[in-house]
């Protein structure tokens, strides 16, 4: 599972403004702020609407899960990612280091 092991690198960086945004597409509510809270987890959480996927892949285009994506200050993507794999965090941490310093 991604999001807690991405939780060092929002410690490193929250200071200098960085923010995760989830968005859950199983429409699990309360299964998805118990992960959260269970997790320490700080990211602000997005309901999905009423079908499955829905805002994820309607609105955002997003067909495979997870889809990651570093956005600036202006709204602009930098970097996308499809999947996530052990080892991961560390290109996320970089670039992230590359847009915030």
């Amino acid at each position: 599972m991604e999001l807690p092991r991405l939780k060092p690198i929002y410690e490193k960086h929250k200071a200098n403004g960085l923010e995760f945004v989830v968005v859950d597409r199983t429409n699990d509510t309360e299964g998805a702020l118990q992960f959260i809270e269970e997790n320490g987890l700080e990211y602000r959480f997005l309901e999905n609407g009423e079908e499955e996927g829905e805002v994820v892949k309607k609105v955002f285009g997003v067909r495979t899960f997870p889809t990651s994506y570093l956005i600036n200050e202006e709204g602009r993507i930098l970097y996308a990612h499809v999947g996530f794999n052990e080892g991961d965090e560390e290109m996320f941490d970089e670039e992230i280091d590359s847009i915030l310093n």
